[in-house]
């Protein structure tokens, strides 16, 4: 679908209703994805679930782990940029969410060393 401000997907059912266990993480393994509309429907379905997932969301913590960290080893510039405003708006989406990625950063952060000290447009 899309309106004046941009595309979005036109869900058929409510967003609320959705099997979080299921679709949540498949949206995940999209992170990815490189091109349109793959990346696209990957990083707004992630975004539409976080915005309406409330409580669902912390339960199914443990199954994004894997596709963050696969999305991050890519090292792949805008995967690795997608990937760290989805964890942004992920840690926000649900009470404790944040505090329950503390175990999982083993997992996550090592990849991002290799770009810490990174400026500019450096390609990967």
């Amino acid at each position: 679908e899309h309106d004046s401000k941009g595309n979005k997907i036109a869900w058929k059912v409510e967003i609320e209703k959705l099997d979080y266990h299921h679709y949540l993480p498949l949206f995940f393994d999209g992170l990815c994805e490189m091109t349109f509309p793959y990346e696209f429907f990957a990083r707004q379905g992630i975004h539409d679930m976080l915005e309406h997932g409330g409580n669902k969301i912390l339960p199914v913590l443990p199954q994004l782990i894997i596709p963050i960290k696969n999305a991050l080893n890519l090292r792949n510039r805008q995967v690795i940029c997608v990937t760290l405003k989805v964890l942004q708006h992920l840690v926000v989406s649900a009470e404790m969410v944040g505090k329950a990625l503390v175990p999982y950063y083993r997992q996550i952060l090592p990849v991002l060393n290799i770009f810490k000290n990174m400026n500019g447009w450096a390609p990967l």
